[in-house]
């Protein structure tokens, strides 16, 4: 769970735990009271927290949470110097973290936290292209769905992707022959691909194959 009011944060975070580690992922944008009660009620395991300008309601928030019974790792994320880290650490926080920071950062340092080895995740916890994806999502506005496929598909630029390959991939089963939903996925990407990156990054259907991303070397964080 993230309690945040900043976008860009909800953004990266949702696709690092929604997308790339699978998990379930709930967003909160209220630190009052009634903010409070929710983020206790969904009794997450891990609780991520980036202040807002009234930081006692976020000292509040995880003086809260850090008093139930089996409590959630709670990490907090910070912009810049501030002394909101040792105010954290005093009312429970288990780790401040400096924001920006690389996702991959972030998903070892939670594993470390939940005492769990980074094996056990179904990313691979070596992937250096987090940042990319993460950036080629929320610019061309994909789904959850679409992202998981998306970065299947990035991870083998220029290669054919097997449907066989997307299913085991993201449903971790056999593609079941008629089932048409990666063709519907496609589609959508690759219209939602040239409306935000135009001739930079493109998907083909390769008939009775599959499916093949191309960036064509092209510098995708520039703007199309």
């Amino acid at each position: 769970m993230l309690v945040t009011t900043d976008p860009a944060l909800k953004t990266a975070l949702s696709y690092l735990f929604s997308v790339i580690l699978k998990y379930d992922f709930e967003v909160i944008e209220d630190f009052t009271k009634d903010g409070q009660d929710a983020a206790l009620a969904l009794n997450p395991q891990a609780l991520f927290v980036f202040p807002p300008k009234v930081k006692e309601e976020a000292v509040a928030l995880i003086e809260r949470v850090k008093q139930k019974a089996n409590p959630p790792v709670v990490i907090v994320l910070q912009n810049g110097v501030s002394e909101f880290g040792a105010q954290a650490f005093l009312a429970g926080a288990d780790d401040v973290v400096d924001w920006p920071c690389s996702l991959h950062e972030l998903a070892l340092r939670l594993f470390v936290r939940l005492g769990q080895s980074p094996n056990t995740s179904s990313a691979s916890v070596q992937d250096a292209n987090w940042e990319t994806e993460a950036y080629i999502a929320a610019r061309a506005g994909l789904t959850t769905a679409e992202a998981q496929v998306m970065r299947v598909l990035f991870s083998h630029d220029g290669q054919i992707v097997t449907r066989d390959d997307l299913s085991y991939a993201v449903d971790a089963r056999p593609w079941r022959y008629g089932d048409r939903k990666f063709d519907v996925h496609v589609a959508k990407i690759r219209k939602k691909l040239l409306d935000s990156f135009g001739s930079q990054m493109s998907v083909s259907t390769v008939r009775s194959s599959g499916y093949c991303l191309s960036t064509n070397g092209a510098d995708i964080f520039s703007e199309s």
